[in-house]
């Protein structure tokens, strides 16, 4: 299925409606979550009235097969009518397969609240609201479809059993790095929870929105799943590295006091390597079939991203420090000065002239394309060269190529057991770091971030 567009769209939010569309502007950036969406307003015989459009991912998500747009529908329609602070469903269709939400007036951009107040009250105020979605018999959920987890193993396996039937089948080269982190996961599962919860499995800042210290909706409900309480607190975690909260141990405190759940800090960092792999394990088949009409490069920024911040946590819960990593510096100036009136012109002369916000956010998605071509033009055959270098001491020898040596090392990682998990999370944090190198000026808003320590 190719990305819906308006065309597929709006004859059936006008049909649904029984009224025009006056005036429409389609969501970009990290806000859309990849995922095609408009706000739209439309001119009735009540005056006028504003909606969200909700439409499905293209293909290339794998794992949207089963953690559909209509699954979606069915939690939020539940919590709704449980009380939670939820947009309501007013359609919902499977040919366009799309939902038109109401609108809800507000902020989700947490970056802007500037006041430590407005921060804190809007995290006390998540936090109970988080407790009373978890308070929800887990029952509720299975009656309209989800799994309840039954083993210790299951409380991992049930949902990475989803992302890897998205993830593997759709390849078309191995990656070595998240056969890695699968198995290592399926060898050392988190004790089980008292009981399962709706876990959103995306949830904390920029997924709810707000206004004058108060959440006004929580939303993006897609990855919900049944599961332990601790992994909503893991997903914060994460969204911590994109929307920076200056106070992540109070939102843990504060779902702690109105959930009465004693918070488990190794189990948060449990599911913080989940949280921040999940990523990495979405988007592989997409950064290997990139579509050009979809956010290419945010992709392969938060794709890289994943990789390292999967790494490191993975290196916290083993008690390993980082090692720090020597990189190779640009030094061809022939090479780096066209580059540099490429990025001048579409930057300093095309941009500016571009009026339509989600054009330009297209044009901002093109120039960090840009940066990772730059980068693979100045610095790509020395990373490659440092990477069949660490790689052969792994294997024994120097793989010919990138693609043999990652052949090989899919093969190690797939025989292999705990006595190698040291050198092999060692090896591929470097890898990640040197991949991030070559995305260098094209990460967006992780450029410089970092995982925040929960206590």
């Amino acid at each position: 299925m190719s990305l819906l567009d308006q065309d597929d769209v709006f004859p059936w939010v006008e049909q649904t409606l029984g009224a025009g569309i006056v005036a429409s502007v389609r969501q970009g950036g990290r806000e859309s979550g990849g995922r095609p969406g408009w706000f739209v307003q439309v001119e009735s015989a009540g005056g006028p009235t504003r909606y969200y459009v909700r439409g499905s991912r293209g293909s290339d998500f794998g794992y949207a097969r089963f953690y559909s747009l209509s699954r979606e529908v069915r939690i939020l329609e539940l919590l709704r009518s449980e009380g939670i602070e939820v947009p309501r469903v007013v359609a919902a269709s499977s040919d366009p397969e799309a939902a038109i939400l109401e609108h809800v007036e507000g902020e989700n951009d947490f970056t802007r609240v500037q006041s430590a107040e407005e921060r804190d009250a809007l995290a006390r105020h998540f936090a109970e609201i988080m407790a009373r979605w978890h308070a929800i018999p887990a029952r509720k959920f299975q009656e309209i479809g989800l799994r309840v987890p039954e083993t210790p193993l299951d409380y991992v396996v049930q949902d990475l059993e989803v992302w890897e039937a998205g993830h593997f089948p759709l390849l078309k080269r191995p990656i070595p790095l998240v056969s890695f982190v699968c198995g290592w996961l399926r060898r050392n599962p988190p004790r089980p929870p008292e009981r399962p919860v709706l876990v959103q499995g995306d949830t904390g800042p920029g997924q709810f929105i707000f206004e004058r210290g108060r959440v006004r909706a929580v939303i993006d409900w897609e990855l919900a799943i049944l599961g332990d309480p601790m992994r909503d607190l893991a997903h914060i975690r994460t969204r911590d590295v994109w929307y920076p909260t200056g106070n992540l141990p109070r939102w843990f405190e504060y779902y702690s006091e109105f959930s009465g759940t004693p918070l488990d800090p190794r189990k948060i960092r449990h599911y913080s390597l989940i949280a921040m792999f999940t990523t990495a394990l979405a988007l592989g088949p997409v950064v290997q079939h990139l579509e050009p009409r979809d956010d290419h490069a945010e992709w392969l920024a938060q794709d890289v991203w994943s990789k390292k911040a999967t790494l490191e946590a993975l290196l916290e819960l083993l008690g390993l420090e980082p090692e720090p990593l020597e990189l190779p510096v640009a030094e061809r100036p022939e090479v780096s000065g066209l580059f540099d009136v490429l990025e001048e012109n579409l930057r300093a002369e095309q941009l500016p002239r571009i009026q339509e916000s989600f054009l330009r956010h297209r044009m901002q998605v093109v120039l960090r394309l840009v940066a990772r071509l730059r980068n693979a033009a100045e610095i790509g055959s020395e990373i490659e060269a440092l990477e069949l270098d660490d790689m052969a001491g792994l294997l024994g020898s120097r793989p010919g190529s990138l693609g043999e040596g990652n052949r090989a090392l899919e093969a190690l990682v797939r025989r292999s057991g705990a006595e190698l998990d040291e050198r092999l999370a060692r090896y591929f944090h470097r890898h990640a770091l040197r991949e991030e190198a070559l995305m260098k000026g094209g990460l967006g808003r992780v450029e410089r971030a970092r995982t925040s320590p929960i206590d």
